[in-house]
């Protein structure tokens, strides 16, 4: 493949199995990581340390999550690297779909290097057409099945467009057989109840994987295969967790040096902790005391343990804040980093995380109880997998070896072979927490206005939908309004925020931090920027947490939502809205985001909880700060 793709793009929204098109049109499927760490020249896998060196990640609170020994950044290409090892190093992708179509007489053939010979005239054009099922197979559209014809080889078949508005208008003719058929019905999608196109016409998915390459078959799949365009959106949906770096804690301070050479030698500490899950404890312990020996620090084996494991645990309980019984694993591993980034990180315990704390303008101290300056961060990001149809939540119980069955050809069954791709970004971003006595108080006097918004059918829906982060119980409406105001409020904020610091919506993210838990509640977002330069981004997201800047940014974000160009269609509560029935008064003319930005792609917003409805602006948390 002769495409660039940077790196971040090949963790999401480009990973492995996932079809990327390049300038010149031609589609192109991302090879699994069997194919990953070419070389260009001679076609081999690069497997030599200096590599894993250079590409390791060492996160040890994701590899804990995912249970996966190591992770990996996609390689750089570069033809003059001063290390021979790193020079023409690459990620494979195969031409797919492989069939192709003459633009001047409609022929259809495979492609291979000499199908231009097969007819000099005319250009040979990818199809639009393909097909995937439910379980994450992808294959060529069955064009000789769909026709019915059952011609030996594959010449004679044509693809005529007619030029109309649907896909009766596109007709597939066998030439031998002078059979034909028209796409109409090709592409509809089936249910547990009805067959999509092509299974109706008792046409299988064969289990075809061509992101692991020839013969990457799977088992005899049973699900139905569907019929999609090559750029249809539901084709790839990526699965990536990541994690904010966390910093020892202040009782940690003792090992903080300790931990900051294990943070800056991701590779040594990868291959030490392989021992460690495979039970040698001695060879940990030497790897890790040599490694820190040579930094001119020695430490017995019970700090050299304490320090891993402060770095692995990931401040968890600062503040006798612990973890809830009622967290889910997700939102556990989501605690811990709210108790570290609503509290003050000096510069001198990490160089990864430092956030400043800054004084609440009076007039909002009411409404929001803290405001941080997040002046650097590091968020690892790690790829573990994809869905075709339909996104379906992340199975941290199969994992980690759903991923690498899907991922590789030959998964390595070896404990230090295995591995995930991942990606490092730097950035700064703002941490807002809203007052919690005060979220009670609105609950309290909106009680029956909430609750009959947010119905039992509606929280029930939201509950269903891991992606929200819901908790194993207490998913009532209490729940639900307090979700819907800080998800939503994020949102409100960072369209304003794009108008103020020079930032797109696109270049922002989102970090909810949200618990009914009535011991450890949670209720604040991170709105953040991170990208793959070292260096992190420029200062001016931070500066708008400032005291005397963010009042007028909430102020003026605020003011702009309670009225939507869109009203009252918009805020009229006839019936839930968007892809998955659990929005609100929320459209793209007010609250929505690109989806890059928002970690719920768009799920779970009502800008009433925010600033009310035109016919009762009190219904909002924000309600009486708007009428003053």
């Amino acid at each position: 493949m002769g495409s660039e793709i940077r790196r971040s793009q090949l963790i999401s929204p480009f990973g492995p199995g996932s079809i990327y098109v390049d300038k010149h049109g031609v589609p192109t499927v991302i090879c699994g990581l069997d194919y990953w760490f070419k070389h260009y020249a001679d076609d081999t896998v690069k497997d030599n340390t200096k590599l894993q060196e250079i590409c390791s990640i060492n996160e040890p609170r994701l590899q804990s999550l995912l249970r996966i020994p190591e992770l990996r950044e996609p390689p750089t290409y570069t033809t003059n690297s001063q290390v021979d090892e790193l020079t023409k190093v690459m990620v494979q992708g195969h031409r797919f779909p492989r069939w192709y179509v003459n633009s001047l007489d409609r022929r259809l053939a495979r492609f291979n290097l000499e199908t231009r010979k097969i007819s000099a005239k005319g250009i040979w054009k990818p199809v639009r057409f393909m097909a995937v099922c439910s379980h994450g197979h992808l294959a060529d559209f069955p064009w000789k099945s769909w026709v019915g014809c059952e011609c030996t080889g594959e010449s004679g078949l044509k693809l005529n467009d007619g030029g109309g508005g649907d896909l009766s208008s596109i007709r597939v003719h066998c030439e031998n057989c002078n059979k034909s058929e028209t796409l109409r019905g090709a592409l509809r999608a089936g249910s547990e109840e009805t067959f999509s196109g092509l299974a109706g016409r008792g046409i299988a998915c064969g289990g075809e994987r061509p992101w692991l390459g020839e013969g990457g078959r799977d088992y005899v799949c049973e699900a139905q295969l569907t019929g999609v365009l090559v750029n249809q959106s539901n084709v790839y949906f990526p699965n990536t967790i990541s994690s904010i770096y966390l910093p020892p804690t202040e009782s940690e301070k003792d090992v903080s040096e300790i931990i900051e050479v294990l943070v800056s030698s991701d590779w040594a500490v990868t291959k030490a902790k392989v021992y460690l899950d495979m039970g040698d404890d001695d060879v940990f312990y030497d790897k890790l005391r040599k490694l820190l020996s040579d930094n001119g620090l020695e430490c017995s084996n019970e700090t050299i343990l304490r320090a891993y494991n402060a770095l692995s645990d990931g401040n968890k309980t600062p503040n006798d804040r612990s973890v809830c019984a009622s967290d889910s694993e997700l939102l556990a591993f989501r605690r811990a980093e709210y108790n570290t980034i609503r509290n003050e990180v000096p510069e001198d315990l990490s160089s990864e995380l430092r956030v400043v704390t800054t004084e609440v303008d009076e007039s909002l101290s009411g409404y929001i109880s803290r405001v941080n300056l997040v002046e650097r961060l590091r968020e690892t990001r790690v790829f573990c997998g994809f869905d075709r149809l339909e996104r379906q939540p992340i199975d941290l119980g199969a994992m980690p070896g759903k991923a690498l069955n899907q991922l590789f050809r030959h998964p390595p069954n070896e404990l230090h072979k295995q591995w995930l791709p991942a990606v490092k970004n730097y950035g700064e971003g703002i941490y807002i927490e809203l007052n919690e006595d005060s979220i009670q108080q609105w609950l309290d006097q909106n009680s029956d206005a909430l609750k009959s918004r947010y119905d039992e059918a509606f929280v029930l829906r939201m509950s269903s939908e891991e992606i929200l982060l819901p908790p194993r119980n207490n998913c009532d409406w209490r729940w639900g309004a307090k979700y819907q105001l800080v998800h939503t409020l994020s949102h409100i904020l960072i369209n304003q925020v794009v108008f103020d610091c020079g930032y797109s919506s696109a270049s922002l993210k989102e970090r909810l931090f949200i618990s009914n838990d009535e011991d450890n509640p949670m209720s604040g977002f991170l709105v953040y920027t991170a990208s793959g330069d070292s260096e992190g981004s420029l200062g001016g997201l931070v500066n708008l947490a400032r005291r005397e800047m963010f009042f007028d940014t909430l102020s003026k974000a605020l003011n702009k939502a309670v009225w939507c160009s869109a009203d009252p269609v918009c805020s009229e509560n006839i019936s839930s809205k968007g892809s998955r029935l659990v929005n609100k008064a929320a459209c793209h003319a007010c609250a929505l985001l690109p989806e890059t930005a928002c970690e719920t792609i768009n799920n779970g917003l009502d800008r009433a909880a925010v600033v009310g409805l035109p016919e009762d602006p009190s219904l909002g948390y924000f309600g009486s700060f708007l009428s003053k």
